[in-house]
């Protein structure tokens, strides 16, 4: 690609509306394919006009450039690109946004002689949570910070997500929240979501990072 070629598209990049920009960051490091359906531009109707239909010869060459008159994007274009990311299914979870306060309760509480799961069972429930953008559990990525049982056999953990930025930093804890609480002889689940220490690769476990190739 020659200079000019490469001017007119940084060219082009800088004269994208802000928002625009700031959805194209999050794409920095993906590496699949993504089709991003833009509005396609409305001209404003006027009172007691008839729709002109236009006729396009089948030959005719495709329209390219801008058009001057379409009307610029909108923040509500782009309201549902974290859908777009996730294929249109983008999991129902809560929004949780880096530094927020959220904990998730499931389960209830033993009677007092019950018999009280084995931890290598909890843990066990806990891999069967995956984070969903690296397709990895949440045990080996190195997400679980604490892993506590109680004595009344409550458990308690905090975990974190791999970026400030997660969008779905509100799901996984629930997930893991509701698969540790199906184990037997497992009471009241609890489980935080916490921002510090910020989480880094060398947290994961060795088949993790033989997952990731990252040996």
């Amino acid at each position: 690609m020659d200079d000019e070629k490469v001017s007119k598209q940084n060219e082009a990049v800088s004269n994208l509306p802000a928002l625009v920009q700031e959805e194209l960051k999050k794409l920095e490091n993906f590496t699949g394919t993504i089709e991003i359906p833009l509005p396609a531009p409305v001209a404003p109707a006027t009172e007691n006009a008839e729709p002109a239909a236009e006729s396009v010869p089948a030959d005719a060459p495709a329209k390219t450039g801008g058009d001057e008159n379409a009307s610029p994007l909108s923040e509500e274009d782009f309201s549902d690109f974290e859908q777009l990311l996730w294929g249109g299914n983008m999991p129902d979870a809560p929004a949780v946004n880096f530094g927020d306060e959220y904990v998730v309760v499931e389960g209830t509480e033993l009677p007092p002689d019950a018999a009280q799961a084995k931890m290598d069972d909890i843990v066990a429930a806990i891999k069967t949570v995956e984070d969903p953008e690296l397709m990895l559990n949440v045990y080996d990525l190195g997400l679980i910070y604490r892993l506590d049982r109680l004595k009344n056999g409550d458990v308690e953990i905090d975990m974190t997500v791999t970026a400030p930025s997660c969008p779905v930093a509100g799901l996984m804890p629930k997930q893991a929240a509701e698969a540790v609480s199906k184990v037997d002889g497992v009471g009241k689940v609890t489980v935080t979501l916490v921002w510090e220490p910020a989480w880094t690769i060398d947290k994961m476990t060795d088949d993790a990072k033989l997952a990731l190739n990252m040996f």
